[in-house]
């Protein structure tokens, strides 16, 4: 089983109903944020279909190693 099966699933249900989301991913603290308000860091924004790709990209990663 895939560790980023709850975050895919979220994304997915999101990208399927169009839902216009924002989120961050933190490379150092492997760490998924959901931007709701005042959003104030130096994290990377991704859209839930760009989010998927960063996911696949990790994982591509992490079976290297």
């Amino acid at each position: 089983m895939s560790k980023y099966k709850n975050i895919k699933w979220i994304l997915k249900k999101q990208t399927d109903v169009g839902l216009k989301a924002l989120w961050t991913y933190d490379d150092v603290k492997k760490e998924f944020t959901q931007i709701y308000k005042n959003y104030n860091s130096k994290l990377t924004i991704y859209t839930p279909e760009q989010l998927l790709d960063k996911i696949s990209q990790i994982e591509e990663i992490e079976t290297l190693k």
